[in-house]
């Protein structure tokens, strides 16, 4: 999903500057430049400590036995950013190590790292290329579409290059290609139908703005998904057409409207169907924000294999309740159809909440909770996981000579 909304995943980063989360997030938000660095070179080392306790540290389904745990986490960071009059180049890493007080076994290490970076060739050209990469013990990401939930060890990374142009004053042009690559491991039960796999393709975002408030806006995206070792190919079109509003100052809005396409595959006649994406930003105060995101339309699936009809929204909000005082809160939603038989529809929610203490600029405390909850239509299908803990975390940036 982050793919579709990078203008304002980057508007809600800069809105809500968070401290780090040592907790395992499902709701992972997007790579980009931090907007917030200072001119030149800053690097932020950060650190985080969490305790929690999580009621099904095994992702188990109800009927299953499960089993619950304190955990330890350990979470060192670093982010480099350069901010430049030509430029802009955001890197980070994020390590966290994952200990058990009694099932030592499910001890991990999860890693995520990505890298942004934007130069400006001449006045109304730039080039751009962006890398998200995850290493994680489960598959409950938010960014593993019609996945089960399972504890096994997945990969995925997916690059994105291209340029952004301004054609002429008024209308603007963004073009990508993108590769998107997913693994999973097959060593625990339940693992085995996952599939894995990786796709490429282009896509295209056009925008014409017809005042200061309004404008209207065209994406496409064309993407050709492999699953498996090849034993599937899906070729997956969308298109959308909508306006972009500025309510006010404080106030974004965008909707579109348009069709999805897959292509006549090995298992399935052609399918036609209607896409739409949503999304609303507010800026609260100059520390508050609220934002919403609503997509639907056909997505290849990595889990399962074949290709779905993929519904999503997502909201966030920050509050501040005083100088030091704050809480963060966000939920996401996921509903998968299947587009090829013999396939399985999947709804899966997430959860999470941080009331959290500023003692200093540069060290935060934190109680948080996170809550999963998935559902495949088979016995034993309904899945619930519920984490709460506390985290402190400590950050300070450093500027690089």
């Amino acid at each position: 999903m982050h793919r579709l909304y990078t203008a304002i995943a980057m508007a809600a980063v800069v809105a809500c500057p968070c401290a780090a989360s040592a907790q395992e997030s499902n709701l992972v938000p997007n790579p980009s430049a931090n907007l917030q660095a200072p001119a030149g070179w800053s690097f932020t080392p950060s650190l985080t400590y969490a305790g929690s306790w999580d009621d099904n540290v095994a992702i188990r389904g109800k009927g299953d036995a499960t089993a619950a745990d304190y955990l330890n986490v350990v979470n060192p960071r670093a982010a480099l950013d350069l901010n430049g009059r030509r430029g802009q180049i955001a890197a980070s890493y994020d390590g966290a190590f994952v200990a058990y007080r009694d099932l030592g076994q499910l001890n991990s290490y999860d890693q995520h790292a990505s890298f942004f970076g934007r130069r400006l060739l001449t006045r109304h050209l730039s080039v751009f290329a962006r890398n998200t990469a995850a290493s994680v013990p489960t598959t409950e990401l938010s960014e593993f579409i019609a996945v089960p939930f399972v504890r096994t060890g997945s990969r995925l990374d997916e690059l994105a290059t291209g340029i952004e142009a301004a054609l002429t004053k008024r209308t603007s042009i963004v073009a990508s290609y993108d590769f998107q690559w997913v693994q999973f491991d097959h060593t625990v039960p339940g693992s085995e139908a996952l599939r894995g796999g990786h796709s490429h393709g282009g896509t295209l975002t056009l925008k014409h703005r017809l005042s200061k408030r309004l404008a209207l806006i065209g994406d496409y995206d064309f993407h050709h998904a492999t699953i498996g070792e090849g034993e599937q190919t899906f070729d997956v079109q969308n298109g959308w057409a909508g306006v972009d509003f500025n309510v006010s100052e404080l106030t974004h809005v965008f909707a579109e409207a348009g069709v999805s396409r897959l292509a006549v595959t090995e298992f399935s006649a052609a399918r036609t169907g209607p896409a739409w994406r949503l999304g609303m930003t507010r800026q609260l105060s100059a520390t508050a924000a609220v934002d919403v995101l609503y997509s639907r339309s056909f997505v290849p699936s990595y889990g399962f294999g074949g290709t779905m009809q993929n519904e999503e929204a997502t909201g966030r909000l920050r509050v501040p309740f005083s100088r030091r005082f704050y809480s963060t809160s966000a939920l996401s939603w996921r509903r998968n159809d299947p587009l090829t038989p013999g396939e399985l529809p999947l709804w899966s929610y997430w959860l999470e909440g941080t009331l959290g203490y500023a003692a200093t600029p540069w060290v935060h405390l934190e109680l948080f909770y996170a809550g999963t909850r998935q559902t495949i239509d088979r016995p034993g299908g309904t899945l619930d996981r519920n984490r709460i803990g506390f985290q402190v975390t400590t950050a300070k940036p450093v500027r690089v000579q």
